[in-house]
């Protein structure tokens, strides 16, 4: 009987999860023109 409960939890778990991820729009991928120096450009410039 416990077994049975735990499956159950799972698939509701599982349910409720397709249902968010329905709505997940992933947000852009930051593009910046000026990029960030290495770091040995750093110790270079000092």
């Amino acid at each position: 009987m416990e077994k049975q409960t735990s499956k159950t939890k799972a698939a509701e778990a599982l349910e409720l999860l397709e249902q968010a991820w329905a709505y997940y729009t992933p947000e852009p991928a930051p593009v910046s023109g000026a990029r960030e120096p290495e770091l040995f450009e750093y110790a270079n410039a000092a």
